[in-house]
């Protein structure tokens, strides 16, 4: 990839090369996502009652951070007319709606079969009703559902991604209109977003389908800071001396970082210190950017780098897989004369096996579910869609916009 021209200076040039590829950071991004997928997971165990799970869900906040950063790596000083705004956009939309419409269809399917198979869901269910109404389709499938109903719809979790399409439009026109002063740009979103979380939003940082938005452009903004505080130290005089450092060194600063942002996210979830949530994944990515130490050799495993390349798809089809699996015990109870499914708190319907070890095997038999689905969904969907919109987008601006890296340092996905 063509590296921008911020990104060619001092140790900065050596460590974010033309081919790099951050992958620790691809493993974190792959490890967020099967944490979603346990704080969604409502099954009665032992792992669902952990702290860390419990406060998983603001490893969203950790995306929206990471792309932050990636994003800027990217097109940092890349943006500077309406060809490269708009091929930009477009590689976006590309890098999301093909696998998030497929998504859709599927959830429409299965709600649709509500009326052909008793039992399929729950009492009192009727189909498109609910957070599956039928007019919550349409906006759907134009990623404008954030901010247009009082309740998250249909796949769920593709809130983010509509509210992380607003934060790129945002970061591509500051991009075109305020290049040179990008940073300062990002200050002000930052600071304006957090306002707005922190004076109007009901739920604060935990704000989805009203304020998503607002949570996803602070977050990004964040990442963008902390990748110019990368670039802007790496090409301070005498650094590359002192940055190399040794590796026992390197591995202290990256044990004490996990062990301080898990730390965090246990005490901070649900209170007024979730605020400072993207800080902290921001310091978590610029230490494992460097990738200096030993922990950021144990992600970089290929296991792990394989299962962050797949994140996409892991948070786009596990809502509908873990409901899947309440569905099929659903009608076994009624088969059976079981009580399996049952209310799981404020979390809606989950499955209680009697024994919270059963239901650790379940949640372990959910997750490799997910990544094994979520192998062939890249594979199928999203690979081959964001492929289509980049040659798309090549022929449509060609001759009109010079070659930006669409590839991005991470896996060539913004998350």
């Amino acid at each position: 990839m063509t590296m921008s021209p911020i990104a060619t200076r001092g140790v900065a040039a050596e460590r974010v090369g033309a081919n790099a590829r951050f992958e620790a950071l691809d493993s974190w991004r792959g490890l967020a996502a099967v944490f979603i997928i346990l704080f969604h997971a409502q099954v009665a165990s032992h792992v669902r009652d952990a702290a860390l799970v419990r406060a998983g869900e603001m490893f969203v906040d950790f995306f929206f951070v990471l792309s932050g950063f990636v994003i800027a790596h990217a097109y940092a000083g890349r943006i500077s007319n309406g060809a490269h705004l708009g091929r930009f956009m477009m590689l976006r939309i590309g890098r999301v709606l093909p696998l998030h419409l497929v998504m859709l269809a599927l959830f429409v399917a299965m709600e649709a079969g509500k009326a052909f198979v008793p039992g399929l869901g729950a009492p009192g269910d009727a189909a498109f009703t609910g957070t599956n109404d039928f007019g919550a389709i349409f906006t759907n499938m134009f990623l404008v559902q954030v901010g247009t109903h009082d309740q998250l719809t249909w796949n769920t979790p593709a809130w983010s991604i509509a509210a992380e399409l607003g934060a790129y439009i945002v970061f591509g026109i500051a991009a075109l209109f305020l290049g040179r002063h990008l940073g300062l740009a990002a200050v002000a979103g930052a600071v304006l977003s957090l306002l707005v979380l922190w004076s109007l939003a009901p739920k604060g940082m935990e704000s989805t389908y009203d304020f998503g938005h607002f949570r996803a452009i602070y977050g990004l903004c964040v990442g963008v800071l902390a990748y110019q505080l990368m670039m802007a130290t790496a090409s301070r005089p005498g650094l590359p001396a002192a940055a190399k450092g040794s590796i026992a060194a390197s591995t202290s600063v990256e044990l004490a970082t996990v062990a301080g942002a898990l730390a965090f996210m246990i005490y901070a979830y649900g209170t007024a210190a979730a605020f400072a949530a993207p800080f902290v994944f921001a310091v978590v990515v610029l230490v494992f950017a460097a990738e200096k130490g030993l922990v950021s050799a144990f992600l970089r495993a290929k296991p792990l780098v394989a299962v962050g390349t797949i994140s996409f798809s892991i948070y786009m089809v596990h809502m509908f897989l873990i409901m899947r699996v309440v569905n099929v015990a659903r009608l076994t109870d009624k088969l059976t004369g079981t009580e399996t499914v049952t209310q799981m708190g404020h979390g809606g319907q989950g499955i209680d096996l009697g024994s919270a070890f059963a239901g650790d095997l379940l949640i372990l038999a959910i997750v490799a579910l997910t990544i094994a689905v979520s192998a062939i969904t890249y594979r199928l969907i999203e690979r081959p869609g964001r492929d289509w919109f980049r040659r798309r987008a090549e022929r449509l601006f060609a001759g009109r916009s010079h070659q930006a890296s669409d590839g991005l340092a991470l896996s060539r996905s913004a998350g």
